[in-house]
């Protein structure tokens, strides 16, 4: 009887942490800046009596927070 090696499937490499996140800080403060400037353009629409503008602005905020937040 030969011996019959058994096909070995892919392997799976789980990659470090630095590969998936490499910026972790800037990715932060990012965040933080968008928040920042999404309220500050909320309160200049809110005072100058701009409802539509208001939610454009918080529409955008919100995705570009979650873009980040995801990637």
């Amino acid at each position: 009887m030969s011996s019959m090696e058994r096909p070995q499937g892919p392997r799976v490499v789980p990659l470090p942490r630095a590969a998936i996140n490499p910026h972790p800080i800037r990715a932060a403060l990012l965040m933080v800046a968008i928040f920042v400037a999404g309220v500050a353009g909320v309160a200049v629409a809110v005072s100058m009596g701009h409802p539509a503008a208001v939610l454009s602005i918080v529409l955008i905020t919100f995705g570009l927070i979650a873009a980040n937040a995801l990637c």
